[in-house]
């Protein structure tokens, strides 16, 4: 060391002793200044090999070009610069347009096929179910028939059409067994209305026959009163083609007999009209009236005004005439009667033979035999629906019958294109064309399908008929996207379009809803019968098909809604900016506006998330396990989810003493009237401003204080174990009347709770603030049932809870229905009106009944395991691979050849060699530019790495 030192002193003497040297030199050569004596001075120039004793004097002329080379370097540099940078903004451009056409592009895999019903016995049906009465096939090119009607009474034609609520009828399927059968019957202030729907099929033919019938209603009974008192009814039935195809009236004596067409899917048809009355109505009101229009529309919406512009009232109201052929190229006819009760109308379609054009159904029906066939129709129906559900109870059995009579009357098909969110594009853009064929929750107030919905309605239709439900969870899995994504609403169609609030249209591709069709899947894993070995080959040979899309979804989960901390989730979609709104809605829960962390972040954690992918992965497992796959992967996420330890440490409150959401929460915000910012002119009140959130004490991370629904996911999907302790803690509190038990149901949200009851927004009334919901209900008896069967100490108190219950919801329900003619998803505390008819419910007096392989978990010492793979890894992984391909390889090669070779050699006249270090290093920039913008625009969208979640073993 001592050594080192010397050497270093002697090392700094030089140096010393050099500078007067330096600075001598520099003096000499006139280019140091009395500030800087100790600068070296300019190295000479040498020229031919001879020194210069004294440095050349550069010429003006000389200076001049040396001072335009450097700006001219500087503008080669630029130019080359703006290159690479194109380069790079078009490489980011490329790899936007791969990402939205991921997100429009269809699953990978194959399409899991229809049953080969789809052709024959679930072709026709009555698949308008946002119409009173309307039929149409499972074809993108379909004709489509509607009822409309209306009374002749004052000149104004108040038209019935769409199921609508302000038309306060009492209507609905009484029988209907969703393949070739309805039965309807409809109540309005002027007539009683029955419709009949029936299908004749075979392999070799599809012919069906529909019925409408008016009865006088019991209100306004036949009497002695003077004739034009008695109810004269307009009649419109109609039948469109809004794709490929042709139809033309048949006409005979001025009067539209039938209609014959042909589609390319259908085929040549022909459709033939049959009236009869049982009244002489030659006296009465002008008798009965007939025309017809054969004309073209061009909007769904002004279906309504092409007829009106197409007729005009007859004299004294007596009839409305419509204005015949009015288009040699139609593609809308309409019949027109005016008739009296006690007529019926049969609309019989006929398919005809391809090579002849005869007729290939099953032969002509009189109307004494379709009154026949109805009637033994009805007969089965009732029959098997007893064997089915065995309810004992008679008026029940009626009150259920009609129940699930219309939950499967109200299966609609849809075609169309989703409008879609894209981060990648500034407008919503199409998806591609698909069908749905689905059980809308509602034919009045919701006549489209939804996800979350779909997987209630499914738990009743599979004890009914599987095969129906393989149809339709098919038609919903089959919509899925290249990332594993479905959405939540399908809004499929010019008609479900309509119908929809613009704001709600548009669906975003990072949004959720509840995997509620994995409960069908496990129903139908249950319920697979030994006795009907073909049922389980089908249905097996489904899920084979099913596995790999069920597979990316539950990977769409895994990576689009963790949470911060592994093994927590999030739903994606609230509203952290909002303060017009007391706890902003979280509608992708299904949940809306049940109260959550009264302000959003990434720190959330949502506890019915969290149960539902626990549930997932064990439903995933059991699939695999029939289907051949490794489950290996699911059962390991099922452990590790289902492990209470985690469940308590990510949601337990122990200051509350329930399983409770997490996040930055206030307790104390309220709606209140916002404050002008000046004083207001006299006499002007702030009524006008709107109401704003605002809050006493500031938001910090805690677990959220509202004891309901979310609360009592753990027990729902049976996450928490019948042992626990916390198990008995929910059942005291779901039993207690001061908190969720009231004699309808189990309450949304307790009733100490400070937003239970409380608007959202000033317009937005409360939704799951309280109001007992049927399906989380039927889930909290499911849940009962099966803690009433396990063993532990609870298992008693659970069986006693489970009878009350379901005594409560059936009683109040039936009596309900009794007094509206519907049922409801939910009802308000007591028996108040609830809000919109729905058939959303597996009602319990309908009895509860019980390509892409998934790759392995593997364990690491230190910490986690992937859960399942990525969805169409295929497609996906090679789209990414051509993207980065082309970032890395195709930006530098071409900024190499056209950058280096032509702009920064030839163009700008840099040497090789300096040309060749500016390229690569624009190349590194470019390209890590890029990158940062693409995670720039991850982290503004939040976008989440796909979670690692520790196994068991760890």
């Amino acid at each position: 060391m001592a050594k080192a030192k010397q050497q270093r002193g002697q090392g700094n003497q030089k140096e010393n002793a050099a500078k007067p040297e330096r600075a001598l030199t520099a003096l000499v050569n006139g280019s140091a200044t009395s500030n800087d004596a100790h600068l070296e001075a300019p190295k000479r120039r040498w020229d031919n090999g001879k020194s210069a004793s004294a440095p050349r004097k550069e010429s003006p002329h000389a200076l001049k070009k040396l001072s335009k080379k450097k700006s001219s370097s500087a503008f080669r540099a630029s130019i080359a610069a703006v290159c690479v940078g194109i380069l790079s903004v078009g490489a980011y451009y490329l790899f936007a347009h791969l990402e939205e056409q991921k997100i429009l592009s269809p699953f990978a895999g194959p399409l899991i096929p229809y049953d080969r019903s789809y052709k024959n016995s679930l072709l026709w049906g009555t698949y308008r179910s946002g119409l009173y009465f309307g039929v149409r096939s499972r074809t993108p090119d379909s004709l489509e028939m509607g009822l409309m009607w209306f009374p002749y009474s004052g000149g104004k034609l108040n038209i019935r059409h769409l199921c609508d609520q302000n038309d306060r009828l009492r209507y609905g399927w009484l029988d209907h067994d969703g393949r070739s059968f309805g039965y309807q019957e409809i109540l309005d202030d002027f007539a009683n209305i029955s419709t009949s729907f029936v299908k004749r099929f075979s392999e070799q033919t599809n012919d069906w026959v529909a019925r409408i019938s008016l009865q006088q209603n019991m209100q306004h009974r036949w009497s002695s009163k003077p004739a034009d008192f008695r109810s004269k009814m307009g009649i419109f039935v109609y039948f469109k083609l809004e794709d490929a195809g042709k139809i033309s009236p048949m006409v005979s004596s001025d009067e539209l007999v039938g209609i014959e067409g042909s589609t390319p899917s259908l085929g040549n048809f022909k459709i033939h009209f049959k009236r009869h009355s049982e009244t002489d109505v030659s006296s009465l009101f002008g008798g009965e009236t007939s025309s017809f229009v054969a004309t073209t529309f061009t909007k769904w919406t002004e279906l309504k005004e092409t007829i009106l512009s197409s007729g005009a009232m007859l004299e004294n109201n007596i009839g409305f005439k419509l204005g015949g052929i009015v288009s040699q190229t139609p593609n809308f006819i309409v019949l027109e009667l005016g008739v009296f009760p006690k007529f019926t109308l049969d609309i019989v379609y006929e398919p005809l033979k391809p090579e002849s054009g005869q007729s290939n159904s099953l032969g002509p029906i009189s109307s004494s035999s379709l009154t026949e066939l109805i009637l033994n129709k009805r007969r089965q129906f009732n029959e098997r629906f007893r064997e089915v559900f065995r309810v004992r109870n008679e008026e029940h059995r009626e009150f259920a019958q009609a129940v699930f009579s219309n939950l499967i009357g109200g299966i609609g098909y849809f075609y169309g294109e989703s409008l879609v969110a894209s981060k990648w594009s500034s407008t919503p853009v199409k998806s591609w064309k698909a069908g749905l064929y689905t059980a809308v929750p509602s034919r009045s107030f919701f006549p489209r399908g939804f996800l979350w919905d779909e997987g209630f309605h499914q738990l009743a239709i599979s004890k009914w008929d599987v095969g129906l439900t393989r149809e339709i969870m098919t038609s919903w899995l089959n919509l899925m996207n290249s990332k594993g994504w479905i959405a939540r609403e399908q809004i499929l169609g010019e008609e479900a379009r309509s119908r929809v609030p613009e704001e709600f249209v548009v669906q975003n591709p990072e949004y959720a809803n509840p995997p509620s069709l994995l409960l069908t899947v496990e129903a139908m894993l249950d319920s697979l019968d030994p006795d009907h070995p073909d049922e389980i080959d089908k249905t097996l040979k489904f899920f084979e098909f099913a596995f790999p899309r069920l597979q990316a979804w539950y990977n769409w989960f895994n990576t689009t809604q963790t949470g911060s901390r592994p093994g927590s989730y999030r739903w994606r979609g609230r509203n952290e900016t909002t303060d017009r709104e007391l706890n902003p809605k979280t509608l992708t829960s299904g949940l809306d506006d049940y109260p959550r962390a009264s302000h959003p972040s990434n720190d959330e954690r949502h506890v019915d998330l969290y149960c539902w992918m626990a549930y997932a992965s064990g439903v995933l497992a059991r699939v695999a396990e029939e289907v051949g796959e490794n489950p290996t992967a699911y059962r390991n996420a099922e452990l590790y989810l289902k492990d209470n330890a985690l469940l308590d440490e990510l949601h337990w409150s122990e200051k509350y003493g329930i399983y409770a959401d997490y996040g930055r929460h206030t307790d104390t915000a309220r709606l209140q009237r916002q404050q002008p910012s000046r004083p207001l002119p006299p006499g002007q009140s702030v009524s006008h401003l709107p109401m704003v959130r605002v809050f006493d004490t500031e938001p910090r991370l805690t677990h959220v204080d509202a004891f309901g629904y979310v609360s009592l996911f753990p027990l729902m999907l049976r996450i928490v174990e019948p042992s626990s302790p916390k198990l008995s803690l929910i059942l005291d509190g779901l039993r207690d009347p001061k908190r969720l038990w009231t004699d309808y149901g189990v309450r949304s949200l307790s009733l100490d709770n400070p937003i239970h009851a409380a608007r959202n927004t000033e317009h937005d009334p409360p939704y799951w603030r309280g109001a007992v919901w049927i399906n989380m209900n039927y889930l909290i008896l499911k849940a009962l049932t099966f803690y009433g069967r396990a063993p532990g100490p609870y298992q008693d108190k659970s069986i006693k809870i489970a009878q009350e219950l379901k005594h409560n919801l059936v009683t109040n329900m039936y009596r309900q229905w009794r007094k509206t003619g519907h049922v409801f998803e939910q009802y308000v505390d007591g028996e108040g009106p609830p809000p919109s008819p729905t058939m959303t419910i597996p009602s319990e007096s309908v009895r509860e009944r019980k390509g892409i392989r998934a790759e392995d978990v593997t364990k690491s010492d230190t910490t986690a395991a992937t859960i399942g793979v990525t969805a169409s890894p295929y497609v996906t992984g090679a789209k990414t691979l051509i993207f980065y391909t082309f970032l890395l390889i195709a930006v530098p090669v071409i900024a190499y050849y056209v950058g280096k070779g032509y702009v920064l050699e030839d163009l700008l006249g840099y040497s090789k060699q300096q040309s060749f270090i500016y390229w690569a290093i624009l190349s590194v920039i470019g390209i890590h530019g890029v990158l940062g913008l693409m995670i720039v625009k991850a982290f503004r969208e939040e976008v989440v790495i796909p979670a690692r979640v520790p196994t068991k073993q760890d």
